[in-house]
């Protein structure tokens, strides 16, 4: 039973594999996964994916080829006999699992032995709080990229800007703490949302990056896709003149607030964020 592979490309280390397992489609935990990479740049990971899984065989056969390769093992699995089955065989077998709504950045940096670029809050306890981050990470998967525009409705938090501006990573780390957020691309070439004008336009952030800064993410995206870096995607006259474009955009939403990422750690990004939604006051 393989799952679909994927590979980021270095030449510097041996990979190593991170197993994904979840009862249902696997958005979320991709989606975490995902976000929680891209803040490492110097191993080479196999991720392989094991998705609507529902009984104790399956979830033997997983691990037992996971201990073989002595891989992470994250997942997303709900259903209490099931989870702790799954920590059970990993625990017994040497290796580590993990629930994606739990610290995974942080357990990522132990595994690849990398310092991450930031690391998210506390572990959680299983308790109301615990359900409402799941919900809300939930909300910001199923809304990020401005998926589901009628859901910005009820989100607590709206994130805007540029493709790789730090929209999703930021997302998923305000989810943790509970925040309902939703993101959206902007583009010159793109009509935002109606909905987007529609709600509380308090709580809608504007992100601005500076060239440097969004050149050297956007060519890391290229090179993650095996492109060659110097399409237009991060050419850095396009960027600047998108960057121009983003300014001017903003300056037509005036109650946006603008939050400058270029030299933020994402928790200095979010603690912003927070401080000036509940106060009311403009992000410092």
């Amino acid at each position: 039973m393989k799952g679909k592979r994927s590979r980021s490309r270095s030449p510097r280390l041996q990979p190593k594999s991170i197993y994904l397992v979840g009862e249902g489609t696997g958005e979320t935990v991709s989606k975490i996964a995902k976000a929680s990479l891209s803040q490492f740049s110097r191993q080479r990971v196999e991720v392989q994916t094991f998705f609507q899984v529902r009984g104790k065989r399956q979830i033997g056969r997983i691990v037992k080829e996971a201990v073989e390769k002595k891989a992470l093992v994250a997942f997303s699995v709900v259903e209490p006999a099931l989870r702790d089955f799954l920590i059970e065989k990993a625990n017994s077998g040497g290796i580590e699992a993990i629930d994606v709504i739990g610290d995974f950045i942080m357990h990522l940096s132990r595994f690849l032995g990398e310092e991450p670029l930031e690391i998210p809050g506390r572990q959680h306890a299983l308790d109301e709080e615990y359900y409402r981050r799941i919900e809300a990470i939930n909300f910001a998967v199923k809304h990020d990229d401005g998926k589901l525009a009628p859901g910005i409705r009820i989100a607590d938090l709206i994130l805007v800007g540029l493709s790789r501006s730090g929209k999703t990573p930021l997302s998923i780390y305000l989810a943790h703490q509970g925040w309902k957020v939703a993101n959206v691309p902007l583009h010159p070439d793109m009509v935002a949302p109606e909905e987007l004008f529609h709600v509380d336009q308090g709580k809608v952030f504007a992100l601005v990056i500076n060239v440097e800064s969004l050149v050297k993410v956007r060519e890391a995206r290229l090179e993650q896709l095996g492109l060659t870096p110097y399409a237009k995607y991060a050419d850095p006259v396009k960027i600047a003149d998108e960057i121009e474009w983003c300014t001017a955009y903003y300056e037509q939403n005036a109650r946006w607030r603008i939050v400058d990422i270029s030299t933020k750690a994402i928790e200095e990004a979010a603690a912003s964020i927070l401080n000036a939604y509940q106060s009311g006051k403009r992000p410092t």
